[in-house]
């Protein structure tokens, strides 16, 4: 179905089961936005890349943003503005559907996208998690399984852990690929007490990991390889090690030591573009 089709197809179900008087979703060319209230966000998809071989896209992960119209640029949408959302649940599934739509032009790739959902829309969302968002991924002429559901662990909804995993369960068995990301502010104490139990109680596709979480390897890189019991626990599982935030030389380099199997940051889109950049001119030398 053409992508103005199926922004006219979503608009009417959103307006029809959010009573509302504005379509939620707009095309701006070749690219989607969402509108609730006030809020306005769209889509960037970053390319998630095989570490061995980082030439290699396996993916794209789906982040938001809010167009700032005055100056023209972008600001992320998390934290306070996320958090404080009146309706988590309809925000995550408009940022989502924002995000499928966005993701239809390299679809054709085979690769995966990655999509995060607020662990917020997983408590409020009491069963059939995933259940709704299936409809909108198999109206895009795409599987569960090709969509990656991301849960990020974190010390603000400890006391809901062994909740959101029994949830994020009911998205695996609906095909639904699964990653979690722990919250790289998190404190050793957080890791030890409730992440490690996590990931041997439910195991994901993907565990993801920030750079900034390991600050320390700067200064003992081997030292703290060794000494990092989360780590060693994602290694015993049969998933897949997911390094973002690789901004840097040095961010690359720790990617490598942590033996990623997955990467992900402006460095290796940086020299993406160097690589092209010398492809040309060797054309036309």
């Amino acid at each position: 179905m053409p992508l103005r089709q199926l922004v006219e197809y979503f608009n009417q179900r959103f307006a029809e089961e959010q009573g509302l008087n504005s379509p939620p979703l707009r095309l701006k060319g070749t690219r989607v936005e969402g509108y609730l209230g006030d809020l306005h966000v769209g889509s960037i998809l970053q390319p998630v890349r095989l570490a061995e071989s980082p030439v290699l896209v396996i993916g794209h992960d789906a982040s938001s943003f809010v167009p700032d119209e005055t100056n023209g640029s972008n600001r992320p949408l998390h934290g306070p503005a996320a958090d404080k959302a009146l309706n988590i649940v309809n925000l995550d599934r408009l940022t989502r559907t924002v995000h499928m739509l966005n993701y239809l032009p390299v679809a054709h790739q085979d690769g995966h996208l990655f999509l995060h959902v607020h662990p917020r829309h997983v408590l409020a969302v009491k069963r059939d998690h995933g259940a709704y968002f299936e409809e909108i991924i198999r109206r895009c002429g795409l599987s569960t399984r090709r969509v990656v559901i991301t849960l990020q662990i974190s010390p603000i909804y400890d006391r809901h852990l062994i909740l959101l995993l029994e949830r994020l369960r009911n998205y695996r068995d609906r095909g639904y690929s699964t990653a979690i990301k722990f919250d790289d502010r998190a404190g050793e104490s957080f890791l030890e007490r409730y992440c490690i139990e996590f990931l041997y109680r439910f195991t994901p596709d993907f565990v993801r990991f920030d750079t900034r979480f390991f600050p320390k390897l700067a200064r003992d890189a081997e030292n703290y390889r060794r000494r990092s019991s989360l780590l060693s626990a994602v290694r015993r599982l049969d998933t897949q090690l997911l390094i973002e935030g690789v901004n840097s030389e040095a961010d690359a380099d720790v990617a490598k030591l942590l033996q990623a199997d997955l990467v992900k940051g402006s460095y290796y889109e940086r020299n993406a573009v160097r690589g092209v950049e010398r492809s040309l001119a060797d054309c036309i030398g």
